[in-house]
């Protein structure tokens, strides 16, 4: 893996952002929870998504993850318009997401729970490769756990990779959380409140994570309400309010808006 970088990577001429928003709205029933939201976010960027709760940053997230359709607008990835693309799709193109709530399969060790987001690819030969274990079924899961091991150790949880990972204090559960949305090489990375509940040092270990996807050539849009943290690791912040985007710039740009300090950031 990359060592962290705070600077921006320089911009990639001639291709597509990783994720395009145009004048996404959503609606439930007579409640607007999105109005004419558009967003672009360039290659390995960090985005900062904040407002006031209620501000619909949550929703936005299902929006783009696929988990809630659009009422109106579209929903580009990698230059593929995935507007009605299932969530099952777009993981699959190369987008990965975490939740606000740690969510782990608390059974499965923290290694198996890695190993679980490479499943989908499958491993050849069917029903009869399972039986007589080929050795090109042997050749991918030797494949799979290396890759596993790799993340892993870069999240600093190999002691504890047979470990249940429901067993484990809720940072070492982010990270696992983490290290699973990672190790199938994601393009976009969608991280939903992920230092909700950590301590500062637990939160400044997760954001030298994220820095240093940016060598890996993933793009991530944070949702957070720690300010501090948004603009210490984004190189672009969006700030969200009554489901309309109020201002988006820079860290500096975003700070010194009179109408953010107003309605967020006081």
């Amino acid at each position: 893996m990359s060592t962290p970088t705070a600077e921006a990577p320089p911009p990639t001429v001639g291709v597509d952002p990783p994720l395009r928003l145009s004048s996404i709205s959503k609606r439930f029933g007579g409640v607007r929870a999105l109005s004419d939201v558009s967003l672009e976010v360039a290659p390995g960027s960090i985005q900062g998504l904040i407002g006031p709760n209620g501000a619909g940053k949550t929703t936005l997230f299902d929006v783009i993850s696929g988990i809630t359709p659009a009422s109106e607008g579209t929903v580009h990835f990698g230059g593929r318009n995935v507007t009605k693309s299932s969530a099952t799709g777009r993981a699959r193109l190369g987008m990965r997401r975490t939740f606000q709530r740690a969510q782990v399969f608390s059974w499965l060790s923290v290694e198996d729970n890695v190993l679980a987001a490479l499943e989908w690819h499958g491993g050849g030969g069917g029903v009869l490769a399972d039986l007589v274990t080929w050795p090109s079924r042997r050749a991918l899961e030797k494949t799979r756990r290396e890759r596993a091991h790799e993340i892993l150790e870069w999240c600093g949880l190999t002691g504890l990779r047979h470990t249940a990972a429901g067993s484990l204090p809720l940072g070492q559960q982010r990270l696992v959380e983490l290290a699973r949305a990672i190790v199938d090489k994601p393009t976009l990375l969608l991280l939903d409140e992920p230092t909700s509940g950590l301590d500062h040092g637990e939160a400044d270990k997760f954001g030298e994570l994220v820095l240093s996807l940016r060598g890996e050539g993933c793009a991530v849009v944070l949702v957070e309400h720690d300010a501090g943290f948004v603009m210490r690791l984004c190189d672009r912040i969006a700030v969200l309010n009554l489901g309309s985007v109020l201002a988006e710039g820079t860290p500096e740009e975003i700070q010194a808006n009179q109408a953010v300090r107003d309605a967020y950031l006081g």
